[in-house]
């Protein structure tokens, strides 16, 4: 074999190295502040304001609760903006318990570590781009 079949079968190489990770970005997200080891731990993935504000996920985790925190990996998401919801569904009804005045009882928090206030965070506070490797550090509000 001479040596431009050799450069060439590399580059080849390569190319199809790199074309078969394209668009292929990897997202993980940390939940911190666990307080009980009961339940369990939801997270919805969304893609995009529509997805944010109605319906949808492209991914989402189930997770027995530990105290502590947790680690999840959502893997091969394509490129764009992203938003996260979490909550603790600490008694297992898989539904966000609230009070008499709709305020959450069960811990719950969104990506960015974004506040909500008379209702979810906004889309604005809680969106991220997902290029490549992006690490979400969210802390449970309780």
């Amino acid at each position: 074999m001479n040596h431009s079949k050799i450069i060439r079968a590399i580059a080849l190489t390569l190319a199809l190295g790199v074309c078969g990770t394209a668009g292929a970005e990897t997202l993980t997200i940390v939940i911190e502040d666990i307080r009980e080891a009961s339940g369990t731990i939801q997270v919805q993935v969304h893609a995009g304001k529509a997805q944010f504000d109605g319906e949808g996920s492209v991914a989402q985790f189930m997770e027995p609760a530990v105290a502590g925190s947790i680690t999840l990996v959502a893997e091969d998401l394509p490129p764009g903006e992203y938003a996260i919801r979490v909550m603790h569904d600490v008694n297992g009804n898989d539904a966000l318990d609230a009070n008499f005045v709709g305020a959450p009882t069960e811990p719950f928090a969104f990506s960015n570590n974004a506040r909500a206030m008379f209702g979810p965070a906004a889309w604005e506070d809680a969106r991220f781009i997902l290029e490549g490797e992006v690490t979400q550090v969210i802390s449970l509000n309780h």
